[in-house]
This record gives C-alpha cells, structure tokens and sequence, in this order.
C-alpha cells in the first residue's frame, strides 16, 4: 500500500498557510470585507472632471484587501459595470498618467504589495502590457513587461499621498510599478476598501510567503469552523415555460437586437429551430441545444479600426444589455484572437462563485464557455450564449473539505493515475458551482495539477472508527 503524502514544497507552503491563517480566524471570527456600503458616499464627493475618460477596468475577479490579512473576492457584477471598479479605473488613470519618470520593474513580493489597503485585479489568462496601456498617454516603460494576468492598485491614505500601480506577470513573477502622488481620487477608493460582514473569507498565499505560490489564484477561500453551508442552483432555461419554449417570451427577447423588430420576419424550421433576420442581422435559437445566437452581415471597415482590449470587453459588455433575457451574473473568462477579430468569452457567476458547465453541456452546445462574442472591428460580429439562468434554491448543501484538502487529493489521485513525481506545478484552485442538466447543483473543487484539472468532492464523510 502506497501513502501519498504531502511532500512537495508548493503543498507544504499551502499548508503551513492554511493552517497559520485558520488560527488568526479563530481569532477574528468570520469577519471579512463589504465595502459596497461606501461606494455611493465616496462617489459623491468626487466631481465629474475627476472620473477616468478610459473604459472601465475588465477582470476575471477582484480582491479587496484592508491591509489585513484576510480578503474578499467579488465577480465583476452587471455585465462590467461595477461601481468599484469604475472607481479604481479613475485612480488607475490618475496614477498613470501623474507617474514621473519610467515605471520601475522587479521581483513580486507579494507580502510587501498586499501589505496596504489594495484592489487586485485577477485574469484568468496573460494580456500584452504594451497593449492594455497603449490608451495612457505619458506612460512609459511597457514594454519592459511582456505581459501581466495581476493588477494591484494601492491608494494613498490622503491627497498627496504616493499611490501605486503594480502589474504582475505571475508566470515570472516579475512586475512593472507606477507610482504618483497626484491622483484626486486615490483616498476616496482608499476609504472605500473598508471592513464589513461577510459569510465567505479569503487567504493570501503570497502573504504570507511571498511570492505567488498559484499561478492563477492568489486568493483561496478558508473556513475557522466547518461545516459550511450554502444554497444549490438550479437551471432555468430562459425561453421555456411547462417544458416547452414560450414563442412569446423569445421574441420579446430578440427584439432589442433589431433596429425595427417586426414578428413576420420569423421562420421555423423541421428540427424546430427560430429565426428572426432582417436585412443584416440574424437571429437564432436551437431549443435542443438552448442556444441562442446572433449573426451581423454588416461590413466592419479594415483592420486599423479594430477595437483596443478594453474597447473591445465594453463593447462586448454594452452588446449584452439586448439579450433581455439574461438575468445571472458574467465575468470575463478567456480572450481569443482570432486574426482579424477578437473573441470574448464570459461565463456565468452566482453567490459570488463561477458556476462551470459540465463536459456534457459544453459538448451539446459546441461551446467552451457560457457565451462567446466576437467583436470584429468596432461592433458584435456574432453572439452566442448558453441560454439559461441559475437559480439559488431553497434547499442547502455542505462543505467540510478545505482547499488544502482538495489539493492533497488531486495531489494522490494525479500519482495514482498519471504519474508519480513530485508536483512542483499548481496552476490553479478554483472554488465553484458545477453545472449539469440537473438540479441540485453543487460546489466542487477544480484543481489545476500541470495541465490536469482534477474535480474534487467539498463533502467527505468521516471515516468509520473501528472498534
């Protein structure tokens, strides 16, 4: 019989993390970080000549930190439209455009950066530095970072006080720092990244050991007391009513993505299938699948005119106020180029935590993620999204599994089943909700182990003792 312990160093740091961190819990209590209740306040008393002229800020998922040592981590909510984090695009903006000099490089320390009041801006993929600052003017020193998938915006306290700007490649683990003491807005976003109530709090794992110990996740949710509950989801489709689709419902739907809707230019075909054109825009939808799709003809100019990164996300985020119909949060997931266009992938998000869709969704729906939007240009060439909605339920779940737990399974289960090595390569670990044709749906670990992704139960139950 073969024990698989922890031996690796990455695990090792994870636990000695989990475990110095539930302690300051038990300390603290359950206490977290609910800064919304500042927002409208600190809003007001900026001027309207102070807000950034930049597009808003698009991430996979941001951290809010109070220089303790605990964090909050949100989805950016409403398509993009966070108020938050329009509020850090102003202070970014400021920062960048009042920074002297060249912006400085070096090795990450996370203890150090996270160490203040901060806002963490999280991706989930590798954005070209020169490229995302390209819309700064007075920026200068990009291209000493090829790419970033961390951005930290560190306020000062007061008016005249240094802010910075860190952007992070954790793959190297190197960054590039802009720094400036000119920024109007920076005490208001410092005010605002203030200690509230909440049921779910989050640990640094750069905090306490400096640099990022996950390439994709500095932030891992941790529980002082277990068992945690939470609320299953269940899976609404957006255009059914008593199991079949309500023809009235979708075309109320499709309408706004008509300049003049009229009902005559609808056709159904023998498997079923909608559509709603006219003379450049089609309209589907495959009640099977649950797809929904929009199709322009129009022209899209040349290739100079193709939207920036940030353009193209608000642009993608502006696209999806016509679908009426999709009411459960997004965040951005993935970005695609694809020559002379750029595909946005967003998926859905409920109880502030990703809900992924299962191999059998993805594969019915020809889609990786919940919806696709290629901008093309400056406008949606083509629109697809998983049509349904997921709903918290009355009934609840539990969880008694750590993160630390899970890692350790994906840990035995990749020697069982792979190989045996030591793994000195964890990319990523994800808490979230598990998507199938059921209801019911529950949370899961996903465990990122080299490129493995190892799905690990949040309920195990106690080992019989034997007598």
């Amino acid at each position: 019989m073969k024990l698989y312990k922890i031996t690796n160093f990455v695990i090792v740091v994870l636990v000695i993390t989990a475990v110095y961190q539930t302690g300051e819990l038990w300390l603290q209590g359950t206490t977290s970080h609910n800064f919304f209740y500042t927002i409208l306040e600190s809003l007001s008393q900026n001027n309207e000549e102070d807000q950034a002229n930049g597009e808003v800020l698009l991430a996979t998922r941001y951290a809010v930190g109070d220089g303790g040592s605990n964090f909050s981590v949100y989805y950016p909510d409403d398509v993009g439209s966070s108020t938050l984090l329009t509020m850090a695009n102003t202070t970014m903006s400021e920062i960048l455009s009042g920074s002297s000099g060249d912006a400085v490089t070096g090795d990450a320390d996370w203890k150090e950066i996270l160490q203040s009041r901060c806002l963490v801006l999280q991706y989930d993929f590798l954005l070209s530095t020169e490229e995302y600052l390209a819309g700064y003017r007075n920026v200068r020193g990009a291209q000493e970072l090829e790419a970033f998938d961390y951005i930290t915006i560190v306020p000062g306290k007061v008016s005249g006080e240094k802010s910075s700007v860190y952007f992070v490649n954790s793959e190297n683990n190197e960054y590039l720092l802009f720094t400036s003491t000119k920024s109007k807005t920076s005490a208001s976003l410092y005010e605002a990244l203030q200690k509230g109530e909440d049921d779910m709090v989050y640990i640094s794992t750069g905090q306490k050991t400096t640099s990022s110990v996950l390439k994709r996740n500095l932030f891992l949710p941790q529980w002082a007391q277990l068992p945690y509950t939470y609320a299953t989801l269940r899976q609404s489709p957006v255009f059914e009513q008593e199991g079949a689709v309500s023809r009235m419902t979708l075309e109320n739907s499709v309408e706004a993505f008509f300049k003049n809707f009229s009902a005559d230019w609808s056709s159904r075909d023998e498997y079923g299938n909608f559509a709603f054109s006219d003379s450049s825009v089609v309209v589907k939808y495959y009640p099977g699948e649950r797809v929904l799709e929009y199709y322009s003809y129009d022209t899209y100019g040349t290739d100079k005119n193709q939207a920036s990164l940030a353009e193209g996300y608000q642009i993608s985020c502006n696209f999806m106020r016509n679908d009426t119909s999709l009411h459960t949060d997004v965040y951005l997931s993935d970005i695609i180029q694809q020559g002379n266009q750029v595909v946005y992938c967003f998926d859905y998000v409920a109880g502030n935590l990703p809900v992924y869709l299962s191999d059998e969704i993805r594969e019915k729906i020809d889609m990786d993620h919940a919806i696709e939007i290629t901008v093309r240009g400056q406008a949606v060439k083509k629109y697809r999204r998983y049509a349904v909605d997921y709903v918290a339920e009355d009934r609840t779940a539990a969880l008694n599994v750590q993160f630390i737990d899970a890692l350790d399974e994906a840990n035995r289960t990749y020697q069982e089943e792979v190989e045996e090595r030591i793994v000195d390569n964890v990319q990523n670990i994800v808490l979230g909700y598990y998507a199938q044709d059921t209801e019911n749906i529950g949370l899961k670990w996903f465990v990122n182990l080299y490129d493995h992704l190892f799905m690990i139960e949040t309920w195990q139950e106690a080992p019989e003792i034997q007598e």
